[in-house]
């Protein structure tokens, strides 16, 4: 049986801003719109959390994408999970930063049927990837901020 290598990255470098947490040190969102792109065509599923009180960040998820997803709340959690349609996914990649410069989702997990692809967690800036093939790495490395600290294990 071969092992699998697995990643888990995330950034170091935080904006100085005790209000929103952890917001990128370099400012914008790039590698974020990178690293979906480059999943978000391997998979077919998807499922965001939001913390419940991040009200305005869930009505905008409902009542721009009615009906495509499933809405589930566990442990202060609300839960968006379903389909990956061409519809969702130009959400993620277009609506993904709040008015406060936040990324919007606390995590995004993106699978191809049972087989879990890639997560961003904590608004953006832990990121896990199961399997991680040579060119997934080489592709990662490239685009992640440059504080991206690596952890690779089988």
């Amino acid at each position: 049986m071969e092992l699998k290598t697995q990643l888990q990255f995330e950034l170091t470098e935080f904006a100085d801003d005790r209000e929103l947490g952890r917001i990128p040190a370099i400012g914008n969102y790039d590698y974020w719109l990178l690293l979906m792109e480059y999943f978000l065509a391997k998979s077919d599923l998807f499922e965001i959390h939001c913390f419940d009180e991040e009200t305005e960040t869930i009505v905008e998820l409902t009542l721009n994408l009615p009906g495509l997803f499933d809405i589930d709340q566990k442990q202060g959690m609300t839960i968006f999970s379903g389909l990956l349609t061409l519809d969702i996914a130009e959400f993620l990649m277009t609506r993904h930063v709040s008015r406060k410069n936040k990324l919007k989702w606390f995590s995004v997990f993106l699978s191809r049927g049972e087989q879990h692809i890639f997560s961003s967690e904590h608004w953006g800036t832990e990121f896990f990837v199961p399997d991680i093939t040579e060119e997934d790495l080489l592709f990662i490395k490239h685009v992640a901020p440059d504080d991206a600290r690596f952890n690779q294990y089988t």
